[in-house]
């Protein structure tokens, strides 16, 4: 033996059992971190010209530094584990290792499994979707077992970890029983610092792109440490982390967004506020307002829109998309039900992080209810699930809805999945409370949230049956689509149906992925104001953002009032005069005909080229006046929401319309308007 090999060899024996397990917990993560990475660019390295094999070698390779990384960690804390041994002297504690053992590696193997189902879903590593999805596992655990083989699946990932678990027992046991004497102790304690510091140093420095791709950079990520971050991210920060801009400044620019012909802004020019007067006349038409936001319906499915599929998936929308006022070139404000209902509801710009609905202080807010309670309106929510998903129940109480009716309120329910009772059941209990409010001689609003386009796509199939020349999320949309219109005929025969306006609009589309940070081209979606006796048939191709949903609405019948809304009323916009604004995860992306900027947290803003449709984003210099207004508009939006400057005041009651100031020549007067 040479003396290398024999120094080599003494250095080995001279490491404890401990640092020796530690270090093959280490290598046991490594693999799997190694084979999840090698299947998901399998799954990336489709051979077009948005994905360069150069860019996905080049995040393989960070990749796997950052893998090697968490690696290191987890093989310290299963060091730190060891270190416990004074615990371990019991009966129970004899066994507590194994157990622990076992866990551990279920938890990594069962997460690597998990990866590539989330990625298949939101071509993400695990992100805060991910994270708040954790907080309600009664519709998770449920929509897993609907939408997959969980059994199949479950004994697979549980027999692997026991099975490895079993194989490396009397390895633990050494490490267990491994008593270092205090000098090997403190050589321990000071190698594990010392990579613990390199391993944080590592995942901190090996940031930034390799690609103007954003799935390739997603690629790139290791799902522990992006599912760590999201857990750590404070959403109520912003400067310091996103470009701003002189508060002053901000304000112009933000005003001049949303000021149109028929806008009085009331407080002085300095003020970080947007409320207004808008003039619509005096005399408006209080319809009964029914709201129906469609899960994840996207423009994709619309034969009226992008679908190229023949015969439509959607021949009802398609219908009533020329039977009403159909707004084309709508973008959803981001990926999740509750961002939808934020927009659709408060009209309020998506700021980073999650929803405001998800947010403590979006108790209050301006919003729709609260505008029309001012009308004499009533305001009430019929939710398929359950309220309390996604804060969504909090939410509609905090921002006037009374009552809240979810799933356990529905009457009638003859199917239903994990998310709730199926659409056409909801509408059935939605026309049943029509009724009932209508009787009450006062005109009402009521918004309902669906739940059947959804995975795991099952739906009744008395009227609507499967076709296996569909995919699953074109069947359920199929389904969906035959529901609402299914909805609005039985409704003909209610006598409350010639005041009433239906309103379709989609939470946001089916599914958000390209290259692009915020991928545009996937989060165009139908909105349909459809009634029959007071809005003519109109198309306006303007492009919009689904802020602009309640200006617009408000517009077409009438109503003059003050709001802080930051959308538009659409049909006084000029065709090349709108813009979009759009959450993806920590990215906000603002737009206008032909540009769009992209805010990014501790990184440069980007750009793109933009045009309406399905055409991807294309990567470009950023264009200044874009990314102005995007830095003007969001910093704004987020600075009042924090400084409670889009909400009502405590007993406040929202100033409606005011007697003989309903001209433009006479507009309303501050002291009218506010109150002391």
């Amino acid at each position: 033996m040479s003396a290398p090999q024999g120094r080599l060899q003494q250095w080995l024996h001279s490491i404890s059992p401990r640092v020796k397990f530690a270090a093959l917990m280490g290598c046991a993560s490594l693999i799997a971190f190694t084979l999840l990475r090698l299947v998901l660019t399998t799954l990336l390295a489709t051979p077009v010209a948005e994905r360069p094999l150069a860019d996905i070698a080049a995040a393989f390779g960070l990749g796997a530094l950052r893998d090697m990384a968490v690696a290191a960690l987890f093989g310290l804390s299963f060091l730190a584990f060891l270190n416990m041994r004074a615990r371990w002297k019991s009966r129970f504690g004899r066994a507590l290792p194994l157990t622990l053992l076992t866990l551990a590696l279920f938890l990594i193997v069962f997460s690597a499994v998990a990866e590539v189902f989330f990625w298949n879903e939101f071509d993400s590593r695990l992100n805060g979707i991910a994270l708040y999805y954790l907080m309600f596992p009664r519709e998770v655990i449920g929509n897993l077992q609907e939408s997959f083989n969980v059994a199949l699946y479950m004994p697979m990932v549980a027999a692997a970890a026991i099975g490895i678990a079993l194989a490396l027992r009397m390895r633990l046991r050494r490490a267990v029983d491994a008593v270092p004497a205090k000098r090997l102790r403190l050589r321990e304690y000071a190698g594990a610092a010392a990579l613990a510091i390199a391993s944080v140093f590592t995942l901190h420095t090996a940031s930034g792109d390799v690609s103007a791709n954003r799935e390739i950079n997603q690629l790139a990520e290791n799902g522990w440490s992006t599912f760590v971050a999201a857990g750590l991210s404070n959403d109520q920060e912003y400067d310091g982390i996103y470009p701003t801009m002189n508060e002053k400044e901000a304000i112009e620019i933000a005003r001049s967004l949303v000021a149109q012909d028929n806008t009085t802004f009331i407080d002085q020019t300095d003020a970080r506020s947007l409320r207004r007067w808008v003039e619509n006349g005096q005399n408006p038409k209080k319809l009964n307002i029914v709201i129906v936001t469609n899960e994840s319906f996207g423009s994709k499915f619309v034969g009226a829109l992008d679908s190229s599929k023949r015969p439509s998936l959607t021949p009802a929308l398609d219908k009533l998309s020329g039977e009403g006022l159909f707004l084309t070139n709508i973008y959803a404000s981001g990926d999740r039900t509750v961002r939808g209902l934020e927009a659709t509801e408060t009209a309020f710009a998506p700021i980073p992080g999650i929803s405001t609905a998800r947010r403590p202080e979006s108790e209050g807010m301006y919003s729709l209810p609260f505008l029309l309670k001012s009308f004499g309106y009533r305001a009430a929510v019929l939710y398929g699930g359950r309220a309390v998903f996604d804060n969504m129940g909090n939410y509609w109480k905090g921002i006037g809805f009374d009552p809240v009716w979810d799933q356990a309120d529905i009457r009638h329910e003859s199917f239903t999945t994990a998310w709730g009772v199926s659409d056409e059941d909801l509408y059935t209990e939605a026309l049943s409370r029509m009724d009932e409010m209508s009787a009450e001689q006062k005109p009402f609003l009521l918004t309902m949230m669906t739940v059947s386009n959804h995975r795991p796509y099952r739906f009744p199939q008395t009227h609507v049956k499967w076709s296996d020349d569909l995919k699953a999320r074109e069947n359920s949309a199929h389904y969906a689509d035959w529901a609402y219109g299914d909805f609005i005929e039985r409704a003909r025969k209610h006598a409350w149906f010639d005041d009433t306006v239906f309103v379709f609009v989609a939470d946001h589309s089916e599914k958000i992925n390209g290259a692009a940070q915020v991928p545009l081209q996937d989060m165009r979606i139908p909105v349909i104001i459809y009634a029959p006796r007071h809005i003519a048939p109109k198309r306006i191709d303007t492009l919009g953002a689904q802020i602009d949903l309640i200006p617009t609405l408000l517009g077409e019948l009438g109503f003059s009032y003050v709001n802080p809304f930051f959308g538009k009323d659409l049909r006084r916009i000029p065709p090349d005069g709108g813009w979009i604004s759009a959450a993806h995860n920590f990215s906000i992306a603002f737009g206008r005909p032909g540009h769009v900027a992209v805010l990014e947290p501790d990184a440069p803003s980007k750009g793109y080229s933009f045009e309406a449709g399905l055409t991807p984003l294309v990567p470009e210099t950023a264009n200044a006046e874009t990314l102005k207004q995007a830095i003007a508009l969001t910093q704004t939006a987020h600075h009042m929401f924090y400084a409670h400057q889009y909400h009502m005041a405590q007993n406040d009651e929202w100033p409606a319309y005011i007697p003989n100031q309903n001209t433009p020549a006479q507009k309303p007067a501050l002291d009218q308007i506010t109150r002391p």
